[in-house]
This record gives structure tokens, C-alpha cells and sequence, in this order.
């Protein structure tokens, strides 16, 4: 593998969950009201459009190379994972944190109508509980079958890490839950990434002619 591509590899790896984590820790503990700043809740759920990919894209490269029904099924799972968390946890996002934009600027007389329809969106539903659920579960089975797909080809502890810290996430992207489960996710990919360059080395030596 070249340095370049070594180099493209550690960036997805290791700056998607980084991302993530920061992300969990500033985004609010809940959903914005009427009256309060919309900016930041915003731009946070439209970041999450590029980092729903670069989890996907981890995903991929973690099992890249592996030809067992576990890396199969990986790469399978990505793409429900994708469609499911882009709209549960960015599409939705940027939707409520649009309309309480928009609620914001209109007159007094009309922001109390606003607020009951911001206060009826938010209020857990059937559909939600579906797509939360979806979303969550789609995550951890896709990263649950890379732990398994990458079975012996690393530290165990590394991919319990993995395994602990994609379930955790799938609670929620959202602190507590989101940064602790993403960083154990990345402790584990870290440890995982840095065992196999190691394993490769000597190889790669071996393989130069003398």
C-alpha cells in the first residue's frame, strides 16, 4: 500500500470518529424550542451529512481486501445504515432546526401557532421510535459484522472496543451517549489500524530482494 493511500486510509479512519466525538459533545441535549439559536444545531446536522459517509466509508475500508460472509454482509449493511442514519439524524435535524429558523422571524401573533406545531414534531410517535430504532440498529449490525469480519486479524480487545463502542453509539450520536461510544469505536479502530501496519512491515521487508 502505498504512502498516499496509507495516508487517505488513517484520514477516514481516524478523523470521521475524532469528528464525531466532537460533534457529540457540542450538539445541544435537546432539540431547539421557539426563541432559541438555531445556527449551530443547524450546521451541526449538515455536517452530519459528511460524516454518516465517512462512518460508511470506514466501514468499507476496515473490511477491504476480506472475501468471508461477515465482510459481505458489511458491505451489504453499509447502505441501509447510510439512508437510515442520513434521515433520522441529518435530514430530521436540519428539518426542525429549519422551521424553528423560520418560527424565530415570524410575528408574535403568529409564533404561539409556531410553537405548537415545533412542540407536536418533537413529540415521539410510532414512526420515530421505527426510524430511531432503525437507525441504530442498522449502525451497530453493519460495525458488529466488521468486528466479526476482522476476526484474527487483530487484538481482541481491539475489536471488543469496537463491538462496545458501535452499540453504545447506536443509543444516540448525542452526548452521553454518542461521544463515549465513538471513542471507544476509535480507540479500537486506532489499535486495530496500527497492529496491522505493524504485521505488515516485516513482510514487506521480507518481500524486498536482497
Amino acid at each position: 500500500m502505498t504512502a498516499d493511500r496509507v495516508l487517505l486510509r488513517r484520514a477516514i479512519l481516524f478523523g470521521t470518529p475524532l469528528l464525531y466525538i466532537v460533534l457529540g459533545i457540542i450538539h445541544p441535549f435537546e432539540d431547539p424550542r421557539l426563541g432559541d439559536a438555531t445556527q449551530v444545531f443547524i450546521a451541526l446536522h449538515f455536517a452530519q451529512l459528511f460524516l454518516i459517509a465517512g462512518l460508511a466509508w470506514s466501514l468499507w475500508l476496515l473490511v477491504e481486501g476480506l472475501e468471508s460472509r461477515a465482510a459481505t454482509v458489511t458491505r451489504v449493511l453499509i447502505v441501509p445504515y447510510a439512508i437510515l442514519y442520513t434521515a433520522l439524524d441529518s435530514i430530521a435535524g436540519l428539518g426542525m432546526g429549519g422551521l424553528v429558523q423560520v418560527a424565530n422571524d415570524l410575528p408574535v401573533a403568529q409564533q404561539a401557532v409556531a410553537d405548537r406545531i415545533i412542540v407536536e414534531l418533537d413529540e415521539p410517535d410510532v414512526a420515530g421510535y421505527a426510524l430511531w430504532l432503525g437507525a441504530g440498529l442498522s449502525w451497530f449490525a453493519a460495525a458488529f459484522a466488521a468486528t466479526l469480519a476482522l476476526k484474527g486479524r487483530g487484538p481482541r480487545a481491539a475489536l471488543v472496543l469496537m463491538a462496545l463502542g458501535a452499540l453504545i453509539f447506536a443509543v444516540g450520536h448525542p452526548k452521553p451517549p454518542g461521544p463515549v461510544g465513538m471513542a471507544l469505536f476509535f480507540a479500537g479502530v486506532v489499535w486495530l489500524e496500527l497492529r496491522r501496519r505493524e504485521a505488515e512491515a516485516p513482510q514487506a521487508v521480507s518481500a524486498q530482494p536482497a
